[in-house]
């Protein structure tokens, strides 16, 4: 019968000290490597707001310089004035509110 024997390589105090660099070594760029990951990300991050920010700015930049409102809630508001002055022209177009309005065999009879 044959005996098989594994070769370890180095034995005792070297092989301790040994795996104690490898392993000292493997945290180091593990580290930096989380290091580098992270300053990636944090570019990229800050790029995206640049970017954002850039569009914001133009767009408010062109809202200022023709006069239209920006953003939602101001386009709502700017429409709603619209209409309100709309609606009052015709109100005084038409003599006032309108309080009554009845079919007749003639047409239609409106008190106002």
């Amino acid at each position: 019968m044959t005996q098989t024997r594994y070769i370890s390589g180095q034995s005792g105090v070297f092989k301790s000290i040994f795996r104690g660099f490898i392993i000292a070594a493997m945290a180091i760029g593990g580290f930096f490597m989380l290091i580098a990951s992270a300053t990636f990300a944090f570019f990229v991050i800050a790029g995206l707001v640049v970017l954002g920010l850039i569009a914001f700015s133009f767009f408010w930049l062109k809202a200022k310089i023709t006069g239209k409102p920006f953003g939602p809630k101001a386009q709502f508001e700017q429409a709603r004035k619209d209409m309100e002055a709309q609606f009052s022209s015709y109100r005084e177009a038409a003599g006032g509110p309108v309080i009554d309005a009845t079919q007749t065999p003639d047409g239609w009879s409106v008190e106002e």
